[in-house]
């Protein structure tokens, strides 16, 4: 069981010596957005690549833009960020591209409280708030509006989320339930990946790197205008990583390569009304120990159409469809094909703003029962799930105190009926403060994997799964407080407690077998302080220091793994990252990061640090070298197989032409 982590623990001692001496001599963290939260569209021949600013227009930015970023995560409508009743942290374009991320796990790192372990070469244990696992079920991840979760088991296989990284706008993450608006699996959290709008991304562009482990990634974008109301883009990428070590010193053989295409058009076909269709295609293969490679391909397109109906009030009307197909030699196949439609409507009527709206989804797998470990009963199925939710946020002082209340009401083929509430509230006393809590229900709900399984030993069943699994269930009580100092510094305070029931367990069975079932419970708390400080015109600071305690209450269950087969978590983790903008248009990004050590099964904690040193000659050029992991040759973060994998130091370069 997890020991309580509200003082520091002992081994948080050293790494917090280490972060003083890096502020004391450097300084560290993410700036969060060198640009307006509306920015304007740059149509000229030449654009500006995304993120560029000279230590000149660094000078003109309040504090206010680079904390009161607008979000449309946590209420589905734009809102500053300052003001939302959520914990919320938003990754910007240029977060990304001064961080020298070459995919979305690595952009993820960014965040406070966000916990992501490479497993290896191309898995990740990723979550926020504990319960952070191989298959990880309790985050609802979208993508410019296409949910990426899987029904297999609740999770995201994270080694096929990418697009291209210079077309990401920002990456909104709400820690915490986000339920009432998201639906199932929004339990301890929603990752909102969105791309910028194609008039944004006009001209060629040129991405691309290369180094000793991340032995090639790139690709390249051209957008265009097919009248003056209607703009395009296209892309096409490839990402090639070189296998980890094992802790033996072998090669793990786990090597990433994959490639993938994609397109979306806008068009503004009247005053009021705009659609936006979109799609990708991927194809790859990963390796593994001893064993053939994984072969992974999909496509997806979506299609959105919104009408401005004006006094702050819009429809929206959206549909996509996306297939997937993974191939794991003798052990599983999957192909699924999910179908998604959704309408939505948000309207202000005097002092409250409404927002509703319903979907519809049918997700049909057909798999492949080929190995001799596991199989699925029935092989092919289709899962439905019908929602609608209403949210109303009421003014009850206008820019002072608001009440937010709503609900999801979900039917699902697994559970059957959801509910998923929420009550929040937001007060700002003063114009450079903002308080605000929130109390939330929000359920995880059963998948192929847990009714519909069955793991084989020598021929003959060993662990089946239940048809009686129930959805399991959070009830989440939330406290936050922002708080603008001065111009030049700000503190952003967030605590939770969080109570789970119905936790999935592996029960022992007469006859000597075993089934996957609801039994287990667990409480969790802790927060995250984080703060941003604009030291000089050239100089920024900010990062976040985060603290969990998680404790699994067996009770009646006689789960044969005592509850830690669900999570493996750190205590305590921080990040801080320096941003340098010196003259000639150099910039200078370090990031110290630390993990607390994982339990069960054990792994060290560490502490790293990454250098990015970047170089923009002119507008449309920018040249940057990469190290990361520099503190170790090689260190695990996750051990999930009885070979435990490491992370390696890596060094690569990066360049960056737009024409």
């Amino acid at each position: 069981m997890r020991q309580g982590v509200l003082s520091l623990p002992k081994s948080f001692a050293k790494p917090l010596i280490a972060v003083f001496c890096l502020v004391a001599f450097q300084g560290a963290s993410a700036q969060v957005a060198l640009r307006a939260p509306n920015p304007g569209t740059d149509a000229s021949p030449t654009p500006t690549p995304p993120g560029y600013h000279s230590p000149t227009e660094l000078k003109k930015l309040p504090l206010e833009q680079l904390v009161d970023v607008e979000i449309t995560s946590a209420a589905r409508r734009p809102e500053p960020l300052w003001q939302s009743a959520s914990a919320v942290d938003v990754i910007t374009a240029d977060d990304i591209r001064r961080a020298g991320a070459t995919n979305i796990p690595d952009a993820l790192r960014l965040a406070p409280e966000m916990e992501v372990a490479q497993i290896d070469g191309h898995d990740w244990a990723i979550s926020t708030r504990g319960f952070s696992n191989s298959i990880s079920n309790k985050l609802q991840v979208l993508m410019d509006g296409r949910t990426l979760y899987t029904p297999l088991f609740s999770g995201v296989f994270w080694d096929v989320q990418q697009t291209f990284l210079p077309d990401i706008d920002q990456i909104e993450i709400i820690r915490g339930p986000g339920a009432t608006l998201w639906g199932a699996n929004a339990v301890n959290g929603v990752i909102n990946i969105r791309t910028k709008p194609a008039d944004e991304t006009q001209g060629f562009l040129l991405w691309g790197g290369g180094g000793n482990e991340e032995s090639g990634f790139g690709g390249v974008r051209y957008g265009g205008m097919l009248n003056p109301d209607t703009a395009y883009r296209f892309y096409v990428m490839h990402e090639s990583r070189d296998s980890l070590d094992l802790a033996n010193g072998g090669d793990a053989q786990d090597d990433y390569q994959i490639t993938q295409g994609g397109f979306r058009v806008d068009s503004k076909m009247t005053r009021d009304d705009a659609i936006t269709l979109q799609g990708d295609a991927y194809a790859g293969n990963f390796g593994q120990l001893d064993a053939g490679d994984i072969d992974v391909d999909g496509q997806n397109v979506l299609g959105r159409w919104t009408r401005d109906l004006g006094d702050d009030s819009s429809l929206m009307l959206q549909a996509y469809f996306d297939r997937t197909h993974r191939f794991i030699p003798n052990v599983f196949e999957e192909s699924r094909e999910t179908y998604d439609l959704e309408f939505q409507h948000q309207f202000r009527w005097g002092e409250h703003e409404i927002v509703y709206g319903a979907n519809y989804r049918a997700s049909h797998d057909d798999i492949g029962n080929i190995g001799t470990v596991l199989a699925f009963f029935p092989a092919e199925e289709t899962e439905h799930l019908v929602s609608g939710y209403a949210q109303d946020e009421w003014h009850v002082v206008p820019e002072v105190f608001s009440l937010v209340a709503g609900s999801k009401f979900e039917w699902n083929s697994f559970s059957g009926f959801e509910v998923q509430p929420t009550g929040r509230f937001v007060w700002t006393p003063a114009k450079d403060q903002t308080m605000w809590g929130a109390i939330s229900r929000a359920v995880r709900t059963p998948t192929r994997i847990d009714q519909d399984v069955v793991f084989f030993f020598n021929g003959a069943p060993i662990l089946t799964g239940s048809e009686k699994f129930d959805s399991e269930v959070l009830v989440a009580y939330e406290l936050g407080y922002r708080w603008k100092l001065s111009d030049r510094l700000s503190l952003d305070l967030a605590g939770y407690y969080n109570h789970y029931d119905n936790l999935r367990s592996v029960e022992p069975q007469p006859d000597n077998t075993f089934i996957i079932d609801n039994l287990l419970e667990a409480h969790s708390y802790g927060g995250t302080i984080s703060a941003k400080w604009r030291l000089s015109d050239w100089w920024q600071i900010d990062g976040g220091l985060s603290l969990l305690h998680l404790q699994i209450d067996r009770g009646s269950s006689h789960d044969q793994n005592r509850g830690q087969g669900e999570a493996n978590d750190p205590s305590a983790s921080f990040i801080i990252h320096s941003a340098i903008d010196l003259p000639r248009n150099v910039q200078f990004d370090s990031y110290l990061r630390y993990v607390d050590d994982l339990p069960h099964p054990p792994v060290p904690s560490y502490l790293e640090l990454d250098l990015r040193l970047g170089w923009s000659p002119c507008k449309n050029l920018e040249f940057s070298v990469v190290g990361r992991n520099l503190l170790d040759n090689a260190h695990p973060e996750f051990a999930s197989t009885p070979l435990t994998h490491e992370v390696q130091r890596s060094v690569y370069g990066i360049v960056q032409w737009s024409f």
